[in-house]
């Protein structure tokens, strides 16, 4: 880490006069974790010299330990840079709190990447004074995310529309989906245009064999899907949604080759997508 600051729910570390520092620095290099500490799981057939991958896994969330010490220019005549229990009562309150919260890193390259953590904090002590603190960062991943992208698409019921998945790690992302429906008209399952007072709305995706489904919409009505927490809401009253979803919550895929998910939905629509791309990033 080459940095002086950071940002945590919202505030900054030199908010409290305080930055980043080592008080152990030796100068040399070190090797730090990046979101990439995979376990493999290995195994060899009987009489045979090789061993053959049979499973992956992240064993742990992402996790890293820093020190931080009060700024020196703020350091005056009558306050020295050790820190009192009131300062550090305050800065406790501040990153030590009991659910996660966006940590940001001030470093060159790291503007947009961010981690959803929580602190737990020790004392760092001399001459029986407070010099600073040691944080340790817990965190909800095994990696880093990129800021929240939000991407809109104006849609012809039967036309697809292309999505670009920007995730470092393969695999898929449930988003959050706001779908506006612009008409009732729909194709039915032999390609021709059917129309009803309530139409069937499918969100398929070129990339999966699975398909969303959510029967009886109407026109203006907006749907909201919450993928991560898989949860789905409407702004029509009459609409029994939970009912007329098949719950299968729509993903943003990639594979190792093939990053393009392309998309097609049965009716004319208005769809948002709102995801956090992955980043395999340390600090």
């Amino acid at each position: 880490m080459y940095a002086i600051d950071f940002e945590y729910a919202n505030e900054r570390l030199s908010d409290y006069g305080m930055m980043i520092c080592n008080f152990n620095s030796s100068g040399g290099a070190e090797a730090v974790s990046s979101g990439a500490d995979i376990t493999f799981s290995q195994a060899k057939a009987s009489g045979s010299s090789r061993f053959s991958l049979y499973s992956f896994a992240y064993e742990n969330a992402y996790t890293a330990t820093f020190q931080i010490c009060r700024l020196p220019n703020r350091s005056k005549a009558g306050k020295a840079l050790y820190l009192t229990p009131d300062e550090v009562t305050a800065i406790q309150r501040w990153l030590c709190r009991r659910e996660y919260h966006r940590f940001k890193i001030d470093q060159d390259g790291y503007q947009n990447i961010y981690w959803n953590a929580v602190f737990q904090s020790k004392q760092i002590m001399l001459n029986g004074q407070i010099a600073g603190l040691e944080l340790t960062m817990y965190t909800d991943a095994p990696y880093a995310y990129l800021d929240e992208i939000h991407i809109e698409y104006t849609c012809h019921g039967g036309m697809p529309f292309q999505l670009y998945d920007e995730s470092g790690e393969t695999g898929y992302i449930r988003p959050e989906l706001e779908i506006t429906i612009l008409s009732d008209q729909y194709i039915d399952g032999e390609g021709n245009l059917q129309q009803t007072k309530r139409g069937i709305f499918v969100l398929s995706n070129s990339m999966d064999n699975k398909f969303m489904q959510i029967s009886n919409c109407s026109v203006g009505e907006v749907l909201n899907i919450d993928g991560k927490n898989q949860m789905i809401f409407s702004t029509d009253e009459e609409h029994d949604v939970a009912k007329d979803f098949n719950y299968f919550y729509p993903k943003i895929i990639n594979t190792y080759d093939d990053k393009l998910n392309i998309y097609t939905p049965s009716l004319d629509c208005k769809i948002r997508f709102s995801y956090s791309p992955i980043r395999k990033i340390g600090l």
